[in-house]
């Protein structure tokens, strides 16, 4: 709470101060021949303060819908950077899909995530039984380790899992362990769920690995994927495609039946599975 409040203030103060330049400059610049003196500055300062004074729930309301604009904003752009870059992020390339049926699945949902994040590991239960209960659903994970440095290092044990067949087991299973995924926790992890730890950890060390990770990164900064979890919703046809920053299972949830309702409008497919 004490937080919150603290941003809020600033957030006021630097707004204050801004309205301060813009009605200096407005002022003198509605009157092009006349230069406001020091106390002509002084006075409207004056003015001002004691507006905002009086009226603070305004300026709390003026940050909230500046802050929402701003939201609304980067989930657009992220709309539009994920539209043109879905073929790459259906082809597996930066992670993995896992669905009851891919090869029949008619949209696709995307995660970013970090095996360190709270809130992926509470959406994991949610997220794994799309990966069970619905053929025309398929979950694609992109592997974003940006917490910890451990979670770079369980992002290329995933990654070497693929080789196994293995990579949905660990993962789920990293995301159903608690506390810090130390190496010898992750070599644990991946013994219990039926890896060739040896095979792995050969493989996880390798520079193709780390170069999927940094790929990742990189997309998600074109994206403007800046937390995990994020999730993208898309028609496997192209018709639809949702932003859902955070963890948001009605989000998730409602974005995947608009995306069944409006496939096939197209005729075309971006499902890169073979």
């Amino acid at each position: 709470m004490a937080k919150t409040v603290t941003r809020v203030a600033i957030g006021a103060a630097l707004l204050g101060a801004a309205v301060f330049g813009a009605l200096i400059t407005n002022f003198g610049t509605a009157q092009p021949q006349k230069t406001l003196s020091v106390a002509d500055e002084d006075a409207v300062r004056a003015i001002v303060r004691e507006y905002i004074r009086e009226n603070p729930q305004e300026i709390i309301e003026a940050l909230d819908a500046f802050a929402a604009q701003e939201r609304g904003r980067a989930v657009a752009n992220t709309k539009t950077a994920a539209r043109d870059a879905l073929p790459l992020l259906l082809s597996d390339a930066g992670g993995y899909s896992v669905g009851a049926s891919k090869e029949a699945a008619s949209v696709a949902v995307i995660e970013f995530f970090d095996y360190h994040c709270g809130y992926c590991k509470r959406g994991s239960g949610f997220v794994q039984q799309l990966t069970k209960t619905d053929p025309a659903v398929k979950v694609v994970f992109i592997e974003l380790p940006i917490l910890r440095e451990e979670s770079d290092l369980a992002a290329r044990y995933a990654l070497a899992a693929r080789d196994q067949g293995k990579y949905a087991d660990l993962h789920f299973a990293f995301m159903n362990a608690s506390g810090v995924l130390t190496k010898d926790r992750i070599r644990t992890i991946a013994r219990e769920a039926g890896l060739d730890v040896a095979a792995i950890e050969k493989r996880q060390d390798e520079a193709s690995i780390a170069a999927i990770i940094d790929a990742n990164r990189e997309m998600a900064e074109t994206l403007g994927v800046g937390g995990t979890p994020s999730f993208i919703v898309a028609s496997l046809d192209g018709e639809f495609l949702e932003v859902i920053p955070g963890l948001s299972e009605e989000g998730v949830t409602s974005a995947i039946a608009a995306a069944k309702k409006s496939t096939g409008k197209s005729g075309a497919s971006l499902n890169t599975q073979p």
